[in-house]
């Protein structure tokens, strides 16, 4: 018995100093993982940040820094030219089309992109001891836990789907962004504010600059002018907080913040100063304003990080949700958000999805950073693989069904994968629904069925999504990205338009047709076939 006893006594303390090796090994790992700040914005266009576009009539010097002292990516794609595929897609690492609708969730009360069982990379880092957050724009679609009937929300419940659900620690976010009802902020899950101060909204101008784009709920005191500068103080604090919680408890947890801004997305309503600079009328629009916003939140951002000691451990990317907006009034000042490329938001020409993608590591210094300083590299990437490659930094495999169609670029950033090697092999990217290579020209014949409409344009384009749906497609356009060539898929998954982009990067010349091209044509729509039908089509991450 006592055999047993003393032999149960050291079983006891093994464990016990067993737990206590493997929590300050995990300690001692978070000591030396990276700090994780994801700006992403709205609409912003390859050709709007300076850095990118020379030409551009936005002075982006704070943004140009990160990049010239950073990495610079010039051949990043959003898997989608539209904002709610996309932020599904990088926040899972999965084509948007494994969500629950291909285009995307515009709702935001009956239920969410995410289908059961699919994390984010929040989930990722939290499981490396990370402390989680999300800030800003959602647009995934929202649940709350309680309705008063089948179309309005019961604004005193909390949301049984949001972004406690996500992964992330804290939020502080507005469920489709500033240009959307509900015209409010949600925290932790939470309506911020009264719910019984909810009114019914409509259109137009509030107090001062502030504007409602749509009939919907929200407080009768929303300032959308003020969005960016509330955000990036909620952002701020919650730093603070990680600090001060790692001070109490003696351990280190580094963070990672998923930042949304508005950017150059409707109602374009620039404060009149943010943190101590001029902002509207700074640039040549309110629309071009807004760009400058999020220039002037990133330095703001950046010196925060820099007062509480954390800028070289810090890594900061910058980059978009789709491609630039149409030109429009922005061409007789001479600013082409997509610097020269072919279409533009929705699209599934290259201004559709090719975005600014700017990643910072390190103190600027050589010796001091992780990126090399000043590096620019060719190599095709998408949005959605910041999922996997935050995952290989947290040193967390996702799983075997997770992360679907995410490849880690680290070894990119690392300077340990040469310009040659593609880190991916091919890459899918889709429009919005019935956007492709006509770009949306009603046919004559079609015209004055359409005329009439409110918005002719965009009726005609989801007549046309409809007719492929009908026949078993999604409607949606889509493009395969392999070895510098890019074949554009119809409507209908027929091939429409191959390009050399190494040679064309504006997509001027239509090479289906060239018959030295047709294996490769038949190759392309082989890889569509095979990604389609997939259960994932990147290797798993594996440590």
């Amino acid at each position: 018995m006592k055999k047993l006893l003393f032999v149960m006594m050291l079983l006891s303390v093994f464990s016990y100093t067993s737990g206590n090796i493997i929590a300050d090994e995990k300690s001692a790992q978070n000591e030396n993982r990276p700090n994780i700040l994801l700006i992403h914005t709205d609409d912003v266009g390859w050709g709007d940040y300076s850095i990118y576009n020379s030409e551009s009539k936005i002075k982006t010097p704070e943004i140009d820094h990160l990049a010239q002292t950073g990495i610079r990516f010039t051949n990043a794609h959003t898997p989608a030219a539209l904002c709610a595929p996309t932020r599904y897609a990088i926040l899972t690492g999965n084509y948007p089309w494994r969500g629950r609708y291909a285009g995307g969730d515009w709702n935001w009360h009956t239920d969410t992109q995410f289908l059961s069982g699919q994390k984010t990379f929040g989930h990722f880092l939290q499981q490396a001891g990370y402390r989680t957050a999300m800030f800003g724009k959602a647009n995934l679609g929202l649940v709350y836990e309680k309705m008063i009937d089948d179309k309005t929300p019961d604004f005193s419940s909390k949301l049984a789907e949001g972004p406690v659900q996500w992964g992330f620690d804290y939020s502080y976010i507005i469920p489709r962004g500033h240009q959307s009802f509900p015209y409010a902020f949600y925290e932790n899950n939470i309506l911020v504010g009264d719910p019984k101060n909810v009114v019914q909204l409509k259109a137009g101008t509030l107090k001062g600059d502030s504007v409602v784009t749509a009939d919907g709920p929200g407080y009768s005191d929303w300032n959308s002018a003020d969005v960016g500068r509330t955000l990036t103080e909620k952002a701020t604090a919650f730093i603070d907080d990680v600090l001060a919680k790692n001070k109490a408890e003696g351990k280190h947890h580094p963070f990672l913040i998923h930042f949304n801004t508005d950017g150059a997305h409707t109602p374009h309503t620039p404060s009149d100063v943010l943190f101590g600079k001029k902002l509207k009328g700074e640039t040549i629009t309110p629309q071009t304003d807004m760009i400058l916003e999020t220039e002037i939140i990133t330095g703001q951002l950046v010196k925060v990080l820099k007062e509480r000691n954390l800028y070289a451990n810090t890594i900061i990317i910058v980059t978009s949700d789709n491609g630039g907006i149409p030109a429009g009034k922005l061409e007789k000042f001479g600013h082409d958000a997509v610097g020269g490329l072919r279409g533009n938001k929705s699209t599934i020409w290259e201004g559709g999805t090719r975005v600014p993608f700017i990643i910072h590591w390190g103190d600027d210094t050589i010796n001091g950073s992780k990126i090399k300083p000043g590096t620019v590299t060719n190599q095709v990437v998408g949005t959605h693989d910041l999922a996997t490659t935050f995952a290989e930094i947290a040193g967390v495999e996702p799983g075997e069904d997770q992360a679907l169609d995410s490849v880690s670029f680290l070894p990119v950033l690392l300077g340990k994968q040469s310009e040659d090697k593609p880190i991916r092999e091919s890459l899918l990217v889709q429009s919005s629904p019935g956007r492709d290579t006509t770009e949306g020209r009603i046919p004559p014949e079609l015209r004055e069925r359409f005329q009439n409409r409110p918005r002719p344009l965009q009726a005609y384009q989801n007549y046309r999504a409809k007719l492929a749906q009908d026949e078993g497609f999604d409607g949606i356009g889509h493009a395969v990205l392999k070895d510098g060539w890019k074949l554009i898929l119809g409507l209908t998954d027929k091939p429409e338009f191959l390009a050399n982009l190494k040679d064309d990067p504006k997509e001027t010349i239509n090479l289906l047709e060239d018959s030295a091209n047709k294996k490769r044509i038949e190759e392309y729509q082989n890889i569509y076939k095979s990604i389609r039908e997939s259960k994932r089509s990147t290797p798993p991450l594996k440590l």
